[in-house]
């Protein structure tokens, strides 16, 4: 699932990144067994083996883990891409097809590296709320990143966001409930081909 996020230069206490760990573990552990409604502080602590005291340092809520979750995975995905775009020319087509290739491999790994709880995630949370958790992260990191198209108009960026995201969640929400009989790379190169070429991708497609 998500990355214990770390900061660079900075000495973290492993008893904290241990803790962060075995928290993630006994709520993944639960998912598995348990309607995300069903699933207390109480338990998640008597899972992870520590009391409902450290669990609240840690995340405040189960609200809380789950935001957590959604930024540090997101956060992964654009300091992956941002790497891979180290050396490139700013603003060049070829920048474009880096980064949406990168994205979309590391949403795929994302997505794929812990199948049966991101299988739940999908099937528990309606696609508005994973909307609405990832949409806050991702748009920090696209501004920080410098990874919005340089001629958007500001007052546009909104529309950009939401349908960017409206798209994402949705095709992988559909792949991730599907039986898996198309491999999550031919799924994710139709959405690279709609994000970048919109509905005239389809039409090459088409015509193939």
């Amino acid at each position: 699932m998500a990355n214990i996020k770390t900061e660079k230069g900075v000495r973290v206490d492993r008893r904290v990144v241990r803790t962060r760990k075995a928290i993630l573990a006994a709520f993944e552990k639960l998912l598995e067994k348990k309607d995300l409604s069903e699933i207390t502080i109480s338990s998640i602590a008597r899972e992870a083996d520590i009391d409902r005291k450290t669990f609240y340092l840690h995340f405040g809520s189960i609200d809380g883990l789950l935001d957590v979750v959604a930024e540090e995975s997101v956060d992964y995905i654009v300091n992956t891409v941002e790497e891979a775009l180290s050396g490139h020319q700013a603003e060049s087509a070829e920048d474009v097809q880096v980064a949406a290739d990168t994205f979309f491999a590391t949403v795929n790994h994302v997505v794929s590296q812990n199948i049966v709880i991101n299988k739940r995630l999908f099937e528990l949370l309606p696609p508005e709320e994973l909307i609405t958790r990832i949409r806050k992260p991702l748009e920090h990191a696209l501004l920080d990143g410098n990874l919005v198209p340089s001629d958007l108009p500001d007052e546009l960026f909104e529309y950009y966001l939401s349908f960017l995201l409206s798209g994402i969640v949705g095709i992988y929400r559909v792949w991730v409930l599907s039986d898996g009989s198309i491999p999550i790379e031919q799924v994710s190169a139709v959405a690279n081909d709609l994000t970048q070429h919109g509905l005239m991708s389809l039409e090459k497609r088409l015509d193939a």
